[in-house]
């Protein structure tokens, strides 16, 4: 540890995990100065919740370099979804200098089961957008990961000390296989699961199928999030959905007593037709959040 950082973590009553390999001249580069203080417990805050899936995951001689948290985003969730599409995608960022871990959070920044890694040959781009305002990150697969919410320090010093993670990896050469540009890992172990592959070949984790959630939520809207742990969503949805159908029932009896059955019968169409549009939204936004990782099916010890 630098004596820099050494002394602002004996100033504010810090520590981090002996046992983990930190790089912290490259993870605290903020120590001196106006907002030192907040920058460094911003930090060591993002950090510490998940040094214990570092500890099980990191290999010898694997270093952590950086550790940043932000918000994927998605046009699609962001629209149907509006804030709860920040508060399920909360992601912390962990750069070491052989892969980046990706670790699903809640919005006290605790882990919850779906996790990540991406080996260095995976990734095609890893920089600010052009307005600065969110990050790409473009995989050698196809896949286009946007996400926004990290701070403006983070933006700009993730990239650089992500290019230099890039030089060093090339100059070993290092070129694992994958199955896919992101992997999934375990919620109970963190071995890899592959692509399409729905049951860990190590411990024996059984996970959902995409499709399986949602036709769950095309059945009954927030059914595949609560199936997810999306409880806060879920119940929102759920008190949306009830409030439609009361908005219905209101609105068909009092067409009914002054209209007649025939402006009933439209009424009731018109209905059948938002609720199958909202029915098969849910649905398709289930399956994409699915999609995304690994979600345990029952416990996980």
């Amino acid at each position: 540890m630098s004596d820099e950082v050494k002394a602002l973590f004996e100033q504010y009553n810090l520590t981090l995990d002996p046992t983990i390999n930190y790089h912290l001249d490259s993870m605290f580069q903020k120590t001196s100065g106006w907002g030192a203080k907040g920058e460094v417990k911003r930090i060591h805050k993002t950090i510490v919740p998940v040094e214990p899936l570092l500890k099980r995951l990191l290999q010898d001689g694997e270093e952590v370099l950086y550790v940043a948290r932000g918000v994927q985003y998605k046009f699609s969730e962001q629209y149907f979804l509006g804030i709860w599409a920040n508060m399920i995608n909360q992601t912390v960022f962990v750069l070491t200098n052989v892969r980046l871990l990706m670790f699903h959070v809640n919005s006290k920044g605790l882990p919850q089961h779906t996790n990540w890694l991406i080996y260095y040959n995976q990734i095609k781009k890893f920089k600010a957008t052009m307005l600065g305002s969110s990050m790409a990150l473009d995989l050698t697969d196809g896949i286009k990961l946007r996400f926004s919410g990290f701070k403006g320090t983070d933006r700009k010093r993730m990239p650089a000390c992500f290019e230099e993670a890039m030089q060093a990896y090339r100059e070993l050469g290092f070129n694992p296989a994958a199955t896919q540009s992101r992997e999934n890992l375990c919620s109970k172990c963190l071995i890899v699961v592959p692509k399409d592959v729905y049951q860990c070949g190590a411990c024996s984790q059984v996970f959902w199928k995409p499709m399986d959630v949602a036709l769950r939520s095309l059945l009954f809207p927030s059914w595949g999030d609560f199936t997810l742990k999306h409880t806060g969503l879920a119940i929102v949805e759920l008190i949306g959905y009830c409030f439609t159908w009361f908005i219905f029932i209101m609105v068909f009896m009092g067409v009914l007593a002054e209209e007649g059955i025939g402006g009933a019968i439209f009424v009731a169409i018109v209905f059948a037709v938002i609720l199958g549009f909202q029915h098969c939204v849910d649905a398709a936004l289930t399956y994409y959040i699915a999609k995304k990782g690994v979600h345990p099916k029952g416990p996980v010890e």
